[in-house]
């Protein structure tokens, strides 16, 4: 591994970091806080640090892909310790970790928060709160489509022939390119979501920070009762319409936007197909359940059925009613959505429905083999033929998915966690959702549980949204060499 590039990447990440700490603090400064002052340090020494990384590097030469491991890893490190400062100076965590977890839940899009009370919270902090979910949901979708690609370890390998004007040979380049081409996708798709909420009835500053965190998947609310503070039919259905669009492959909608005769691409795509199945029979299934299960009007089974289900399902985790008081059966639905996400190319967490559906469509292949042992296997993602190899990875995805989630799970329990809790927990980091079941659900938070606890949630936040080996490499001596 060459340290130099990667030190200059992540000084440019910094710096960018230091810019965004400019609007909380001009907005601390316009409504009289007193903390404007903090904003001010943490952007005046994260601008240091990030310049010093930069003069350091300043003879590196480009980044190579196996050198993208490191990269990902450090940046996102860098920039949880940086988006940790405001929360420390302003004095709105009890301490460093808690300081770390909130950071670290916003640039992974978890929506986990140890914050409780957020009326008592300054509007500047709340801002910066959603610009780290914004920030980091943007640095996902590069990641995705421009980097994991190349190394063999993401999902995107079978979108390179369908889009290919964000592809190149040269990775700089690569980065370069889909980073302006998702850029721009990204925020139009947040102002958009900002119209809509403003004209619907929410406060500018509540609709924008409602938009980064929608837009993001991530699930930070301005409000402790999450969309259901607002108690408007209306921003509910309006929220479900942009995280079904934020869980949809951002290179699709970059091609609706640019390829006027491929405006149907979303629609062609077997991936959109099986996202927008999946949505609508497990909405039938949670609105049905509501509805006869529990007595509640049709109306609002449906609401909350359709707006639960796709929350928990694009891994973004905002909330109406408390879903745990529900029963069991929408909880374990809610679980599998976790576990699932959404597409590849969003924001959201989770394994991803295309693996899932390449998982079931290479297993139906095996049973047709043991039935015609001479059969060739091809499996196909629409007209797309997937290579075994990259079959073959997601298999070793999923397996390392499951031993991570047990080993989570088994790590916050051994702290005295009950079971629900500690699985709550586990694949809320893992999956990148933000609230679980137990004691950390929608009526609870987590900053009731241990330093050591949030630690290891910390840990699995990071391994979630870097899809685990690319953090678990890292730990491989022979990734260090050369």
């Amino acid at each position: 591994m060459h340290l130099l590039p990667v030190l200059r990447l992540a000084g440019h990440m910094l710096l960018v970091l230091a810019g965004a700490l400019l609007l909380p603090m001009s907005l601390a400064l316009a409504e009289g806080e007193v903390h404007w002052r903090a904003y001010l340090w943490c952007g005046t020494g994260t601008l240091a640090v990030g310049g010093w990384l930069l003069y350091w590097s300043r003879n590196a030469r480009e980044i190579a892909e196996k050198d993208c491991f490191a990269a990902a890893v450090l940046c996102w490190l860098f920039a949880t310790a940086a988006g940790a400062l405001p929360y420390l100076f302003t004095g709105a965590t009890a301490g460093v970790v808690d300081a770390l977890f909130e950071s670290m839940s916003g640039f992974t899009t978890t929506g986990a928060s140890v914050i409780t009370g957020k009326a008592d919270v300054s509007r500047s902090l709340l801002l910066w709160r959603g610009m780290t979910q914004w920030l980091g949901g943007l640095g996902t979708l590069v990641l995705v489509v421009a980097v994991l690609p190349s190394l063999g370890i993401g999902g995107m390998e079978i979108y390179k022939r369908e889009v290919p004007g964000l592809y190149s040979d040269n990775l700089a380049h690569r980065i370069r390119s889909t980073a302006w081409a998702l850029s721009w996708v990204y925020a139009l798709l947040t102002a958009a979501a900002t119209v809509v909420l403003v004209v619907l009835g929410m406060s500018l500053f509540d609709a924008f920070n409602h938009a980064l965190t929608t837009v993001s998947t991530g699930g930070f609310s301005t409000r402790d009762g999450s969309i259901g503070a607002f108690q408007s039919p209306a921003i509910t259905w309006a929220v479900v319409l942009f995280m079904l669009l934020s869980g949809m492959n951002f290179t699709l909608h970059h091609r609706f936007l640019t390829r006027k005769g491929q405006r149907t691409a979303h629609f062609a795509h077997p991936e959109w197909r099986w996202y927008m199945i999946v949505a609508v029979l497990a909405s039938l299934a949670f609105a049905s359940y509501l509805a006869l299960g529990r007595d509640e009007t049709l109306v609002t089974a449906i609401t909350n059925g359709v707006f639960t289900t796709v929350s928990f399902l694009t891994t973004t985790g905002y909330t109406t009613e408390n879903y745990v008081a529900w029963g069991a059966f929408p909880q374990v639905l809610l679980l599998m959505g976790m576990l699932v996400g959404g597409c590849w190319g969003s924001t959201s967490g989770g394994v991803k429905l295309a693996r899932v559906v390449l998982v079931f469509r290479y297993i139906g292949e095996e049973m047709l083999r043991l039935v015609h042992p001479k059969a060739v296997i091809r499996v196909k993602m629409g007209s797309t033929r997937v290579a075994l190899d990259v079959v073959g990875s997601i298999q070793a995805y999923f397996f390392l998915y499951l031993i991570s989630l047990a080993a989570v799970t088994l790590l916050i329990s051994l702290d005295g966690n009950s079971f629900m809790t500690s699985l709550g927990a586990g694949v809320s980091a893992l999956s990148n959702v933000g609230p679980g079941f137990g004691t950390v659900g929608p009526a609870g938070d987590y900053a009731h549980l241990s330093a050591y606890v949030k630690t290891v949630m910390i840990a699995a936040m990071l391994m979630g949204r870097l899809e685990l080996m690319t953090v678990l490499l890292l730990l491989d001596p022979k990734a260090w060499r050369g």
